[in-house]
């Protein structure tokens, strides 16, 4: 049978249905787009052999498993890998894109030089042998003039692998300026830190909660790992199991996790610490915590004394005393009866559990509030047990990261031994860099990552960068960032290289996916892995014996094999097959499908990756790391470091030594200025989350779908507001901040508080795609000092006001 069709039959074809099409409800915008497709040159439809390979999404930092089909060696589509644990055969949007990703006409095709400068950069293409002989030339130099501890490299959440062969690189090279993006989670992690100990893994038992108390987290639009939770979200209403899980969403806008909640709690912004301390009062008033859990397992909890005698308030005291119903509905704008509704449900109702502390991916939420939050978790006994707040163990091999090469290193560039987090904070670097302290910055690499267009202060970072003398950036795209660079050595896309993604953020068991490439790399493009595996081996020295690999494969092979040694884990199988490993690990057996780390990598190969099925509750020593070996409600952590910042008081209102400086408690809200009279609240939304996909079409078509907006920034607003100012649905408006002004469409939005507009994050890019470089960024609105002068993680509050262009 010939089933080919030329242009002529379809046309035929078309014409003779023309009475149904009419009929069918098509819109002349549809018809218009049918009849540009049958105008534009004939698609010419891969051949070749069927087939498909397994790969990792690295759209977002999730690392969701993927199956792509192949035709010929042509990628044709992409789903999701029914094996791996994180998504089970599920995709989000931003995963589906992948292919527009791969084949788009604006990557960067080849390394590019630029011959002009800063201000005015010209392009020029050069080899591959001539990119890395300037970057071996320009670290080599350093290191002779004993100045390698002046480079830094900045990375986004990609690859957890490839992470520990960036920090070896640079700590063998000797420089301990390894810094990454904001994870979205910071806030949450750091309330893991003052109060448990830990720096690192916080997750959650979604799936076996029975009751989730959100405070601002956009659940189901891009937190975390977004088809993990959507499948979370399902079990919830999962009605053959017999149990429903109630899903609380506290937050000013009726967002997309909001209106799929069963219920909505519009508190005023900034007042997450007031509700959640209002719950632990009814909690604590009605007798409703765990009793046992916070006598054996918290400090601070009650009035205490410490060593040198000294009375201090405990976490009942400070509760009890400024944290009354009334009080709280004042300062909320929820009223008595439903925070009192909320207390009682939350802790009759376990496990329950509460997530908070989160802005967006590069906004800081508040620290108190995360800090209250997490009591939440603690009052009800929520912590280390099924459907509570859990903490990843280590992958295998995560000890060693960043130990391997120079023992003595010079201070980090944005972080010492003094800071109240042990993490380094990426949005202080353009102060250091401007400053020249401790040290001027002389070159800085940066993958996967665009901090000019994603952080706060981006603007100061793009002004820091003209002031470093090298900078390389490894952007298979041009972006805000990569245009300040001296060099740009594209990356392979996730299906041209070898691919590995780590647990997700949330994710509570310790995982690793591995993938070889699908396909050739459809342009002159390089893994930054064998980037920096081939600078090793030209820069010699301590550098070649920390990275041998002559491959990225080989060096992934390596971490395989210490995966293996600890003796633990499964490849990722069929659920009936993990049920099994389940029970025979309970029963104090552990039966793997292979015997050497050969076998292993193989496996890994063929159904996507390992990972440590079984979470072991109860680890206290691992979990508790205070220095009391409990919860703190009162951070002895945080106590110490406020003793050396007496500016932390001044700047909460509060006098040195209060002991609310070391408690969760409501910070001091700003007063609204009479000039700008509306909060702006920036929103991420799950097809731009993280600042990134906004040149990917797909994704700009469904950016807007509860405003009916697309490929354009918009503001949300009320129609009670809108009308108090003259506005119409649809006008041009302007919205302008101390710090300045931008030029968007106005959308009516009953979802939005009468005080407060929204904008979304993601637009107004000025560099790369022509379908991004549409809308503005409200982050140039918002001003850049989110964190207090001394460390002290905060929310930030911008207000503006809104009139007709």
């Amino acid at each position: 049978m010939n089933l080919r069709v030329n242009r002529r039959k379809f046309l035929q074809f078309a014409g003779g249905g023309a009475v149904g099409v009419a009929a069918s409800g098509v819109t002349l915008q549809g018809l218009s787009t049918l009849n540009a497709a049958l105008a534009a040159e004939e698609v010419q439809v891969p051949r070749g052999p069927e087939g498909w390979s397994l790969s990792v999404c690295s759209l977002c930092p999730a690392g969701c498993g993927l199956r792509v089909r192949m035709i010929g060696k042509r990628a044709v589509k992409i789903q999701g890998n029914p094996l791996h644990p994180v998504n089970r055969g599920g995709l989000c949007p931003r995963g589906l894109a992948g292919l527009q990703v791969l084949y788009h006409p604006d990557r960067l095709r080849a390394p590019q030089k630029n011959v002009g400068n800063r201000e005015s950069p010209r392009w020029k293409e050069i080899s591959w042998d001539e990119a890395i002989e300037t970057v071996v030339q320009r670290l080599r130099e350093l290191r002779n003039r004993n100045q390698a501890h002046t480079v830094a490299l900045v990375s986004g959440h990609g690859g957890h692998l490839r992470q520990r062969l960036f920090e070896r690189f640079l700590r063998s090279y000797g420089s301990p300026n390894s810094l990454r993006l904001p994870s979205g989670l910071d806030g949450a992690q750091a309330a893991a830190y003052l109060q448990q100990g830990v720096s690192e893994g916080v997750a959650y038992d979604l799936e076996g909660t029975h009751y989730l108390l959100s405070f601002g987290v956009n659940v189901l639009e891009g937190w975390g790992s977004p088809v993990s939770t959507m499948r979370a979200f399902g079990a919830w209403r999962d009605s053959a199991a017999g149990r429903v899980t109630k899903f609380v969403q506290v937050e000013p806008r009726l967002s997309v996790t909001a209106a799929r909640a069963d219920e909505w709690v519009a508190l005023r912004p900034g007042t997450e610490a007031a509700l959640a301390l209002g719950i632990a009062y009814v909690l604590i008033t009605e007798g409703l915590y765990d009793v046992r859990f916070v006598a054996e397992r918290t400090f601070g909890f009650e009035d205490w004394h410490d060593a040198k005698g000294r009375a201090h308030t405990g976490f009942r005291s400070l509760v009890l005393s400024e944290y009354r119903l009334n009080d709280v509905a004042a300062i909320t704008q929820i009223p008595v009866e439903i925070i009192l509704r909320l207390g009682r449900e939350f802790g009759r109702n376990r496990p329950a559990l509460a997530i908070g502390g989160h802005q967006s991916s590069t906004l800081p939420g508040d620290l108190h509030a995360s800090l209250a939050v997490h009591s939440l978790n603690a009052l009800v006994g929520s912590l280390e047990v099924p459907g509570g707040a859990l903490v990843r163990a280590e992958l295998p091999g995560d000890a060693e990261t960043g130990s391997r090469g120079r023992n003595h290193l010079p201070a980090n560039l944005v972080h010492h031994d003094k800071a109240l987090l042990p993490w380094a904070d990426l949005t202080r670097l353009p102060d250091a860099i401007l400053s020249g302290k401790p040290y001027a910055l002389q070159a800085l690499l940066v993958h996967g990552a665009d901090p000019v267009f994603t952080l706060p202060n981006g603007e100061r970072f793009a002004q820091a960068l003209k002031r470093v003398p090298f900078v390389v950036s490894f952007s298979p795209f041009l972006d805000e960032t990569s245009a300040q660079a001296d060099l740009i050595l594209p990356d392979h896309t996730d299906l041209e290289k070898w691919q590995e993604s780590a647990s997700p953020p949330t994710f509570p068991f310790p995982l690793q996916s591995i993938s070889p490439p699908v396909l050739e790399p459809v342009h002159h493009t390089r893994d930054t892995v064998d980037v920096l595996l081939a600078l090793a081996r030209t820069l010699g020295g301590e550098v070649a014996s920390a990275l041998p690999h002559a491959t990225g494969e080989e060096f992934l092979r390596q971490q395989v094999a210490e995966i293996f040694a600890a003796q633990a884990g499964y490849t990722f199988t069929t659920s009936l097959e993990e049920t099994w490993n389940r029970l025979s690990e309970r029963s104090g057996w552990w039966v793997p499908t292979y015997s050497s780390a050969n076998q292993l990598w193989e496996q890994m190969k063929q159904g996507g990756g390992w990972w440590e099925p079984t979470y072991y509750y109860g680890e206290w020593n691992r979990v508790l790391r205070t220095p009391s070996g409990r919860f703190e409600f009162y951070s002895q952590r945080l106590a110490q470091w406020v003793a050396q910042h007496p500016e932390v008081a001044k700047e909460s209102g509060l006098e040195p030594g209060d002991d609310r400086l070391c408690l969760p408690h409501q910070t001091r809200l700003p007063d609204t200025p009479k000039e700008f009279p509306l909060l702006l609240v920036p929103v991420e939304i799950l097809p731009l989350v993280g600042g990134h996909g906004a040149h990917l079409p797909y994704l700009q078509q469904i950016a807007g779908q509860h405003v009916f907006a697309h490929w354009d920034s918009w503001l949300e607003m009320n129609p009670q507001t809108a009308t108090k100012l003259g506005l119409e649905d649809g006008d041009w408006v302007w919205v302008e901040s101390p710090l300045g002004r931008a030029k968007v469409r106005l959308r009516f939005y009953e979802g939005a508080r009468p005080d407060v507009v929204h904008m979304p994050l993601g637009y107004g890019r000025t560099q790369g795609s022509a379908w991004g470089r549409r809308g503005n960024n409200p982050l140039r609105m918002i001003p850049s000092d989110g964190q207090a002068s001394a460390g002290l993680p905060r929310g930030t509050q911008t207000y503006v006001r809104v009139y007709k262009s």
